[in-house]
């Protein structure tokens, strides 16, 4: 991947690790036709493994009205996130009312109330945007679900996204490199067409952290599991560091990286 400067943003510290507000996420959730259980998950910071075992599930699938009950898991983010904020964006669309916007979101209605200073019951107007709360978790838990389908370290990915992007979707830096993981359009063809097996569409934040994990999980076994030699490859390029070796700034982002990784 081209050169890239986003290393002065991700200025790590040691400490306690950061927690998500209980009060934030929704405490139970009524499953509706096309949820699974996978994306249920991620919409409320938790972890499918998680979900199963709070609500005795099993193997069975959810069914269409069933009562969930959210884990209060307070969700361990790691130390790095610490001072980043926590809040995302949302343009309302027609129809859409607090109690429905929250649960898209998997946030408590009343802490979306609360954080906009409207009642729940508020009638708004489409294109108001509204601040929502509980950004990390919800990032988190979709790093670390891709993580697990792809069979790579949770901590690698995280740890590359915070660095890439602070888990931002919307970033897209100078060269073009989108979303969470910063993937160049070429990179996301690459891995749709080598690795995926179909076509991932980098702009979304799923796809996009998928192929990250992919392209990671890839140059680990390129590179024998060395995890900077892969991480220097992901920044730089892999043809780039055969030709010209490590740049400076490609030590600096491998540094960053493991140094993330050992605060997760």
């Amino acid at each position: 991947m081209p050169t890239r400067t986003r290393l002065a943003a991700a200025a790590l510290s040691a400490g306690a690790v950061a927690t998500i507000p209980g009060t934030v996420v929704a405490s139970t959730y009524v499953v509706r036709p096309g949820d699974s259980l996978g994306d249920i998950a991620a919409r409320h910071g938790t972890t499918t493994s998680a979900l199963r075992d709070a609500n005795r599930l099993g193997a069975q699938p959810v069914r269409v009205g069933q009562l969930l009950t959210i884990p209060d898991q307070r969700v361990v983010l790691p130390a790095y996130t610490r001072h980043a904020d926590d809040t995302e964006t949302h343009r309302v669309r027609p129809g859409q009312g607090v109690f429905e916007i929250a649960r898209s979101y998997g946030v408590d209605p009343t802490a979306l109330a609360r954080t906009n200073g409207i009642g729940v019951n508020a009638t708004m107007r489409e294109g108001v945007e509204l601040t929502v709360p509980g950004r990390l978790a919800r990032m988190s838990a979709l790093l670390m679900q891709c993580a697990g389908d792809v069979g790579i370290d949770q901590g690698v990915v995280r740890a590359v996204a915070w660095v890439e992007s602070e888990w931002k979707q919307g970033v897209v830096s100078p060269t073009g490199a989108v979303g969470a993981m910063q993937l160049e359009p070429s990179a996301g063809d690459w891995v749709s067409r080598h690795l995926a097996g179909r076509r991932l569409n980098i702009w979304n934040a799923r796809d996009n952290v998928l192929a990250g994990s992919m392209l990671l999980h890839h140059l680990l076994a390129a590179h024998d599991a060395d995890v900077g030699a892969a991480l220097a490859a992901y920044y730089q390029g892999d043809a780039s560091v055969s030709q010209n070796g490590l740049f400076e700034d490609t030590r600096r982002y491998v540094r960053t990286v493991t140094t993330a990784m050992s605060d997760e």
